[in-house]
């Protein structure tokens, strides 16, 4: 009885995140903050929820939610509060943001379709493709650190164009439009 009585007491592990390592979706509760180039801005996004496969993570007016598989990182809806409505856009099928296996020479496409509508009552249905490429390893120093990253070029999309920076366990660390100034393990 008493073996019983102190398996009860165990608490329960935290889940396993099955997203990538170089997303940095990885740990609850992580906190990172951007310092934004154009305006010297800083912006922030916090991991609210971390599932075995269900992620949620925010900002001060946004929130996403993404699934985490074998394959990869998937974005299922996103949520925004815009200064005039407030927005909301829902994959289907959900969109590859990013594959399981992250390392040089891997290259891949997201096609996206979502359904978006607001609280003016408009509604549509849009597409995006957005082409991948992680071209090389390389070492970036941010105000959060030294790191080291894979290089990812970023073309169509929302993006148009970008060279983004990941390093493994932290997620996004350097882009074109904003560095990584403090990451909260």
């Amino acid at each position: 009885m008493l073996f019983f009585a102190l398996l009860a007491c165990v608490p329960d592990p935290e889940p396993v995140s099955l997203c990538p390592a170089y997303s940095g979706l990885t740990a609850a509760g992580r906190t990172w903050e951007y310092g934004v180039f154009a305006d010297g801005s800083t912006s922030s996004r916090h991991l609210d929820a971390l599932g075995a496969e269900v992620v949620t993570v925010s900002g001060p007016d946004w929130a996403a939610t993404y699934l985490c598989d074998a394959d990869g990182l998937w974005i299922v809806t996103r949520t925004a509060t815009l200064p005039d409505r407030t927005a909301r856009w829902e994959y289907d099928p959900p969109g590859l943001e990013m594959p399981a296996v992250l390392e040089p020479g891997v290259a891949w496409t997201a096609d996206a379709a979502w359904w978006y509508s607001d609280s003016l009552g408009t509604t549509r249905t849009q597409s995006s493709s957005t082409q991948f490429d992680v071209v090389t390893t390389s070492h970036s120093n941010v105000t959060a650190g030294a790191f080291d990253t894979l290089e990812v070029h970023v073309l169509g999309g929302d993006a148009g164009s970008d060279t983004r920076h990941y390093a493994d366990g932290i997620g996004l660390v350097l882009s074109d439009s904003a560095q990584l100034v403090a990451v909260d393990m």
